[in-house]
């Protein structure tokens, strides 16, 4: 675990809108404070500044954890996750026509990121529609 300076932490929280940049879930409707998370873990000798960190809810944090490559569920090809510094939200996932609370894949890197970060968990899809009902979804 390392250290985020305070400076650094809120250029991370301001450059992702306040947002966790995997799952897009708005920390002002939470009651954690969301940590940093190091796209290219630190474990992995990730560097601990703003071009590697990403705000992250727990939920997503937890789960990306030390991982920076993750098994895509439809080729079985490992591949990179999605990394939100070097790539586009949009170019990977949008938010579903039939059920805006369900992040649908477009990528190997979205499918992989989406399977390990357990995106479309019931508790995810459940916040969601919570949001949606009171005007506060990611997507909205």
């Amino acid at each position: 675990m390392t250290l985020i300076p305070a400076d650094l932490r809120d250029a991370v929280v301001e450059r992702a809108g306040n947002r966790c940049e995997y799952c897009h879930l708005s920390q002002e409707s939470q009651v954690a404070t969301f940590p940093v998370d190091h796209i290219v873990p630190f474990s992995q000798q990730g560097p601990t500044e703003l071009t590697n960190l990403a705000l992250a809810c727990p939920r997503c944090n937890s789960k990306k954890w030390m991982h920076s490559e993750a098994r895509d569920p439809d080729t079985g090809e490992i591949v990179l996750l999605f990394n939100p510094r070097t790539q586009s939200w949009q170019d990977h996932f949008r938010w579903s026509a039939s059920d805006p609370a369900v992040v649908e894949p477009l990528t190997a890197v979205g499918r992989a990121t989406a399977a390990l970060l357990e995106l479309n968990s019931e508790q995810h899809i459940l916040v969601r529609r919570l949001l949606l009902l009171l005007g506060m979804h990611p997507g909205q």
